[in-house]
């Protein structure tokens, strides 16, 4: 009896995520700013302006997103009853939260951001993308050669140097701490300080910056005694870092 409990529980379980996925395919428009966010008036016509256009479309593996002009594509999974994990095309994975609140609204949040989406009955158009950096020749290096401070050298752009060295503060050039407690800083610009975990994946090749609310994923292009330069698929630029 209490295995044949447990089954049932397993099945309605599984009935319930078959369902709550099949329920997101499609395509979804900006409506408007929840009711229960409080705003003024200027700051919500300031916000129905900026996301009119936005849109979220999902099939049954890949979603793409367009938000204020700008487009990411990747992989979606359910984690949790309204919990899901996207995985960025452009090298990075973060969680949303995605709630239903009729038959054809949900409200999808990000952070600290909400918005009221309403399906819409147009066809979802998907741009299926493979990550940039799948398509990099990266080394295999030693985890603990990368301990230490790196500080910013320029950046490779369309295979173009860019000698610009970007500045933390007036004195202090931008740059990547790594400590062998598997802690992270980055220093980096408008004096912004930063503070993750970091760690290497299973192929020596990727480096995996774990922060709370957003896990990117950088390939190591080159690293010596003195020199360090990491791919990053958000902007499809190499990085180039001295010691």
């Amino acid at each position: 009896m209490k295995k044949a409990l447990i089954i049932l529980n397993l099945l309605i379980i599984n009935y319930f995520c078959f369902a709550q996925e099949n329920f997101l395919i499609g395509k979804w428009k900006y409506e408007k700013i929840p009711d229960h966010i409080e705003i003024d008036e200027q700051g919500l016509k300031m916000a129905n302006e900026f996301f009119k256009e936005m849109t979220l479309s999902f099939d049954q593996t890949n979603y793409t997103q367009f938000v204020m002009g700008k487009s990411e594509n990747g992989t979606w999974s359910l984690i949790s009853e309204n919990n899901y994990e996207f995985n960025s095309s452009n090298g990075y994975k973060y969680e949303v939260e995605i709630k239903k609140i009729s038959s054809n609204q949900i409200i999808f949040k990000h952070q600290n951001r909400e918005w009221q989406l309403l399906k819409s009955d147009e066809k979802a158009t998907l741009q299926i993308e493979v990550s940039s950096r799948d398509k990099i020749d990266a080394i295999n290096i030693k985890k603990e050669n990368l301990i230490g401070k790196w500080f910013h050298n320029g950046q490779i752009k369309d295979g173009k140097d860019i000698e610009m060295i970007l500045k933390h503060n007036n004195t202090e050039i931008v740059n990547y701490t790594f400590l062998e407690n598997g802690k992270f800083i980055n220093k980096a610009p408008f004096e912004i300080e930063l503070i993750a975990n970091w760690k290497m994946d299973d192929d020596n090749q990727t480096l995996i910056i774990e922060s709370e609310d957003l896990t990117e994923f950088l390939k190591i292009i080159k690293l010596n005694n003195t020199e360090l330069h990491l791919f990053n698929p958000k902007n499809k630029s190499i990085i180039k870092f001295r010691r």
